[in-house]
């Protein structure tokens, strides 16, 4: 009999390891930001972790449903299942996003969720030059950034602008957008990217991305084009996934954070 309880950070090792086994990258800043912005559930099967999701709350319209692993160990037992259903009560709101893989898609569709398009992470080392269009961002603006964010987005996510400044080795600002970029092992994780266009979207992702092996999550067909071009190339393909409706003016956003957050 499997336990569902609160994660916490001594859970990380085990968390890392559970991703290790389904042959995901094991991520340990990844995880620890996560579980510092939301809140994570494990299945425990005595004590080896052996499942986990965590759910990033917007305020009380939106969260966010992410690393929803289940232990190979412990497949075809229905345990992905009961996972985001906790997720889903748990955050109680009108609207929840994930993305997801073709694997987990048929699960998310009978639990509500519908596909509205598809997310390719392009990956490969920048072989572009900075725009020079934007500066490094202070602290003076964290509550601009929030405000554009929750434009954006359709939800404050204020609390995650916030930690993102203490997570991200680079947040830049222009007058018309701003980006962030953070490490993830070998990668240089670019996210979010918030721009009025494809072209200024471009502008700001290179000023983040040069000199670095790069991996940008797109759904613009025109900045993928641009990425492509300089040697960032599509490496797979993921569904997002919305019960509910998505508000806000998204189609500013070019990038999301990192996938796990909607």
């Amino acid at each position: 009999m499997t336990e569902l309880r609160v994660l916490t950070p001594d859970d990380l090792p085990a968390c890392v390891r559970l991703a290790a086994d389904r042959g995901w990258p094991e991520e340990p800043a990844k995880w620890a930001f996560l579980l510092r912005v939301g809140t994570g559930f494990g299945l425990f099967d005595g004590d080896e972790l052996v499942g986990t999701t965590i759910v990033t709350r917007f305020g009380d319209e939106h969260a966010a449903v992410s690393m929803v692993l289940v232990a190979s160990s412990h497949g075809g037992r229905g345990l992905g299942r009961r996972l985001v259903e906790h997720a889903l009560g748990f955050a109680g709101t009108p609207v929840a996003s994930l993305h997801a893989t073709s694997y987990g898609k048929p699960l998310y569709e009978k639990l509500g969720f519908r596909s509205v398009g598809l997310v390719t992470a392009h990956v490969g080392p920048f072989g572009g030059a900075a725009s020079g269009t934007s500066r490094p961002a202070v602290e003076a603006d964290l509550p601009g950034l929030a405000a554009v964010d929750a434009e954006v987005f359709g939800a404050d996510r204020s609390a995650v602008v916030d930690a993102l400044f203490g997570f991200a080795s680079q947040v830049r600002v222009a007058d018309d957008g701003f980006v962030a970029a953070w490490r993830n092992g070998p990668l240089t994780m670019v996210g979010p990217v918030v721009a009025p266009s494809a072209a200024r979207a471009a502008e700001l992702v290179a000023d983040v991305a040069v000199g670095a092996t790069v991996r940008v999550d797109v759904r613009d067909a025109a900045l993928a084009a641009w990425l492509e071009a300089r040697g960032v190339v599509p490496r797979f393909a993921v569904d997002l996934m919305v019960r509910g409706a998505f508000s806000g003016d998204r189609a500013r956003l070019y990038a999301p954070v990192m996938q796990a957050l909607g």
